[in-house]
């Protein structure tokens, strides 16, 4: 176990890699979120497209930090729910 947890600190298991990889609605929700990103970047000044740019940027970050607030929970959930087990 403590190897598992070394592993995921150090990076050498990535769960979240492979999150969704092979689910078909995330697929193309990944390729419908492109086009519609690219349709729009054509679309706009080169001020509004540094704007749109920082969004998306902000947007990713949000996005990164909830799941890490959602891994670090859900780790925090399990590690308590195995010490009430080995009670």
């Amino acid at each position: 176990m403590s190897k598992t947890i070394c592993d995921l600190w150090n990076g050498e298991i990535a769960p979240s890699e492979h999150c969704g990889a092979h689910d078909p609605v995330l697929n193309k929700l990944i390729i419908l979120r492109q086009r519609n990103m690219e349709k729009l970047s054509g679309s706009l000044t080169d001020a509004q497209k540094e704007v749109f740019v920082k969004y998306i940027d902000c947007s990713e970050e949000f996005l990164l930090r909830s799941m890490e607030l959602a891994f670090r929970d859900g780790f925090a959930l399990g590690g308590k729910l195995t010490a009430k087990a080995l009670m």
